[in-house]
């Protein structure tokens, strides 16, 4: 009796143990689990971005301008710093129309009258609302000031393709011939002023050390058109090029670029320029940026390429007629516009937007598309795996009826934002090994939703979103359904009338203050979709 007892007490003992070393066991796999899937964070941060092209020199009043995005709220404080010491300091609580660039965003305005000519750098801190949340400091913008016109002096040169000599001294009666000879005795800061004709920027080597941008443009009344820049590798830094053409030529090749960096040590800005192939999209599989070239991106348009061009900053921009990608290789789109996307013959794989990153351990983060339409597009719409910190905000897609394509995630989402989605005839699939956390679908308009099984969509919070078709979420809270009743769909117009069902009955959201078109959103309740009901 007392062996069986002391057997009986020893193997309670044992299967305790071990009923505490398997829960032990199960805490532990689970928290390596869970610290696999996702980084070990507390709260969620703003999605935010500089809409500013860095390293201008600033000698009038400017506006700076940040774009952020939360759940919640966000407030913006800034400090402009000039040789250590602090300037000024400003707190920006909600958005405002910024007069510089014509985007609703967090404004800093800038008086260079308050700044020492130099370098100054502009510190931007995004703290959101809610408990638990976490502040964000953007990288510092760095600016110059030249009010007292103490930078310099920065010359003007010209150049003519046709009528222009090396052997000249590049002033407008007597330019130089090539681009290459043009910019290096511009210097750093100065201005190119092209005349009509097509010129080489190959092997430029100006200098990868300019701290300023140096201008190449046309001379006054000549057409962006009528001055035109072939492929190359200019290996200098800081080159803007404005309301100039910048093209490709080639039937065949792999990868064909029109201008290429020296592996991300090089910017370049194309402000209000074209870029084209001029065999058409589906030749020579010719993209605009090539060798990491770190690149922003003003206006102007993008044409019969492969994909739309890479970028760290792109807006107002338009992409039409073009096999592949759209805004992929874009870090912050906005007001951006692409039109016609087809494979054709080719083997692409055509999306508006992909951020996939195909190792189980790393994110694409900080992607952000604010203002962003699609129309007339024969591809997949928003399409990712393993995405972080991002938002699509105020977007538009229109794929082209009859195609298979849709819009869908797999993989692992962390904390990103869809606000104020137009998706009228695509599709919105949760893939079978998705797993999410903190994402928000808020104040949007889709065709359909469809979760396919095994698809962990738990992490997605689905509010005042209006869905036209099947809907395969259990858990959303003031859903509507229905037509919405698009204005013409037909004529792209995918606005809805007042009287829609997804019309005024949605909460204003802080960060997004107007539609996609810039129109303020005025009401407490507001429209459900990209635009302002009409």
């Amino acid at each position: 009796m007392i062996f069986q007892s002391n057997w009986i007490l020893t193997m309670q003992r044992l299967f305790c143990i071990l009923i505490f070393s398997f829960s032990i066991s199960t805490i532990v796999i689970q928290t390596i689990k869970a610290d696999d899937i996702f980084p070990d964070e507390s709260g969620t941060i703003p999605i935010a971005a500089w809409d500013v092209i860095p390293d201008q020199i600033i000698d009038q009043p400017f506006h700076a301008g940040v774009i952020a995005f939360h759940e919640v709220s966000v407030s913006v404080h800034f400090t402009i710093k000039s040789k250590d010491q602090t300037v000024a300091q400003l707190q920006v609580d909600s958005p405002t129309l910024n007069p510089r660039t014509g985007v609703w965003e967090f404004v800093l305005p800038i008086d260079p009258k308050q700044i020492p000519d130099g370098d100054f750098q502009v510190i931007a801190t995004c703290t959101p609302g809610g408990q638990g949340n976490r502040a964000v400091t953007l990288e510092p913008l760095n600016l110059f000031a030249n009010h007292a016109k103490s930078l310099g002096p920065f010359k003007t040169v010209y150049a003519d393709a046709d009528t222009g000599d090396d052997n000249s001294p590049g002033t407008q009666a007597k330019p130089f011939k090539t681009l290459a000879k043009a910019v290096k005795a511009a210097g750093d800061g100065g201005t190119v002023l092209l005349g009509a004709g097509e010129y080489s920027p190959h092997q430029i080597r100006a200098g990868l050390n300019r701290k300023y941008w140096t201008t190449i443009a046309p001379t006054l009344g000549t057409q962006v058109q009528d001055v035109q820049i072939s492929s190359g590798r200019p290996g200098t830094q800081r080159l803007r090029f404005e309301r100039i053409t910048l093209f490709a030529d080639k039937a065949q090749g792999k990868y064909n670029t029109i201008i290429a960096g020296e592996n991300g040590k090089t910017q370049v800005w194309l402000d209000q320029c074209v870029m084209l192939n001029k065999q058409g999209r589906w030749k020579g599989n010719v993209n605009v940026l090539g060798n990491r070239y770190v690149s922003y991106i003003t206006g102007g348009l993008s044409t019969q390429l492969n994909n739309g061009p890479a970028a760290r900053l792109m807006r107002n921009h338009r992409v039409e007629h073009i096999t592949s990608d759209a805004f992929t290789s874009v870090a912050v789109a906005i007001n951006s516009t692409v039109v016609d996307i087809d494979r054709g013959p080719t083997s692409a794989h055509p999306d508006f937007h992909q951020s996939h990153v195909a190792k189980p351990d790393q994110f694409n983060t900080n992607r952000i598309l604010y203002n962003v339409r699609g129309i007339d597009c024969i591809a997949q719409g928003f399409f990712g795996l393993n995405l972080k910190d991002s938002a699509f905000v105020n977007c538009l897609y229109d794929k082209v009826q009859g195609n298979y394509y849709r819009s869908q995630y797999s993989g692992k989402l962390d904390h990103v934002l869809f606000f104020h989605i137009t998706l009228p005839n695509q599709t919105w699939l949760w893939r079978s090994n998705l797993k999410t956390r903190n994402c928000y679908i808020l104040n949007s308009l889709f065709q359909s939703m469809g979760t396919m099984k095994g698809a962990d969509v738990l992490g997605v919070t689905i509010s005042d979103t209006h869905i036209m078709g099947k809907n395969s979420m259990s858990k959303t809270a003031h859903l509507t359904v229905g037509s919405p009743m698009f204005i013409n769909a037909q004529e792209n117009n995918f606005a809805i009338p007042t009287s829609s069902p997804a019309a005024g009955n949605a909460p204003r959201l802080q960060t997004v203050p107007a539609d996609i078109n810039g129109k303020a959103r005025q009401n407490d309740k507001v429209d459900r979709g990209a635009f302002i009901a009409e």
